[in-house]
């Protein structure tokens, strides 16, 4: 993170202008922006058609494009088959969704399995009813996109990879990829990848043919973690436990319970007492299921509230007091679903990575100091290492 990623990109493309056609792709609007203007691109985004539509028109016209990544998870067949015919190249900044569970009730799914699609041997579903416009449309929506999957009593929307199939090259701006579902989706579907890093020259930041091995980063004079300033222990020891703050302990927890009541306790006194902020400096998070537990008199603190996996926003650049009241492990469901294939994600890693993109959403993205508060042990210990390792230069990732 802030290694120069956007940069390096900025710079290979510009250094091969008028050769290849880019389509560029990032969930920050103002990085639209940013590479519009320095590398000459356009953006879709005309009243007189819809964006997609533009796109396509774009596209014939080989034009260089920057958009966002709810733009291209709209990409139709005819638009993907127009950037492999156009010789286009894309640059995807930040993860993608690659995966997630469908909810479906037990009554909708019997009714979905016995009389409105079937599943193949890899777990794809397809419909059989053409022409329908009933209440699963959306699912149909899936099934038509071959997006849906359904294994062992879940279903799972995929990303197709076909999306990516057309491209020529493929950048994936990113970090701790070793922890990311990104990388289990690729090995599932076999793609090919070599992880690069990013280097520095007297112009500035290019794409390295190596992994990264950044240089040494003090983050510990950055970032001051709620726990050996704090008297008796009593802020972290709900934490104790491997997996509490989890979503499943969450579960087992009503709004009324004894230890909810307690973590809303700490987080009123973190941004109250330890650190007296204001409301602009605040940000905080847990499951999004759960808010609602941790909300103060009269929904004290919604404004500060940021979903875990939040990533297109700088909304939040100047809160400088954060905290993040959750412990991060991999849908049980969307492992499995990986482990079919003897792919696994490493848990920590994975919890890893997640925070950090949440932690900086907040002020130390700008290089400024902050002050955090995570209650949960191994969250916390996960965040100290990291630092341990970054201090210390080198593939931080390890």
């Amino acid at each position: 993170m802030g290694r120069g990623k956007s940069s390096a990109a900025i710079r290979y493309m510009n250094e091969r202008a008028g050769e290849r056609c880019f389509l560029y792709i990032t969930p920050y609007l103002s990085e639209v922006d940013r590479v519009c203007e320095l590398c000459d691109f356009e953006e879709p985004g005309c009243d007189y058609m819809s964006k997609s539509a533009q796109l396509k028109a774009m596209l014939k016209r080989r034009c260089n494009i920057a958009s966002t990544h709810a733009l291209f998870t709209l990409m139709d067949d005819e638009a993907l088959e127009l950037a492999g015919e156009k010789g286009y190249d894309l640059i995807i900044d930040e993860s993608l969704q690659v995966i997630q569970g469908v909810p479906v009730s037990p009554k909708d799914m019997e009714l979905l399995l016995n009389n409105l699609m079937t599943v193949g041997e890899d777990g794809r579903v397809t419909w059989l009813c053409d022409g329908y416009e009933g209440k699963f449309a959306g699912y149909k929506e899936m099934t038509d996109e071959g997006s849906l999957y359904y294994r062992m009593g879940t279903f799972y929307e995929v990303m197709n990879p076909k999306r990516l199939l057309p491209f020529g090259e493929v950048f994936m701006l990113t970090y701790l990829f070793d922890g990311q579902l990104q990388k289990a989706y690729f090995d599932y579907y076999g793609f090919d990848y070599d992880v690069v890093g990013i280097e520095t020259d007297g112009e500035g930041y290019r794409f390295s043919d190596r992994p990264d091995r950044p240089p040494p980063a003090d983050y510990s004079k950055l970032i001051r973690i709620l726990e050996s300033d704090e008297p008796r222990g009593r802020m972290n020891s709900i934490g104790n436990g491997r997996t509490a703050l989890s979503v499943n302990w969450f579960k087992q927890r009503s709004k009324g319970h004894e230890d909810i009541k307690n973590l809303k306790n700490c987080l009123y006194t973190f941004f109250e007492r330890r650190t007296d902020s204001t409301s602009e400096r605040r940000l905080w998070t847990t499951f999004k299921d759960y808010e609602e537990y941790l909300l103060g008199a009269r929904n004290r603190y919604a404004s500060n509230f940021l979903a875990l996996n939040a990533r297109a926003t700088n909304a939040y650049k100047n809160a400088d007091c954060v905290a993040y009241l959750a412990n991060r492990f991999i849908n049980p469901n969307i492992a499995k679903f990986f482990a079919d294939k003897g792919i696994t994600v490493d848990a920590d890693l994975f919890a890893l990575s997640e925070m950090l993109q949440f932690i900086w959403r907040s002020a130390i993205r700008d290089g400024k100091p902050i002050r955090l508060y995570i209650p949960s042990r191994r969250m916390r210990e996960l965040l100290i290492g990291w630092i341990q390792r970054t201090n210390s230069g080198g593939a931080n990732s390890e």
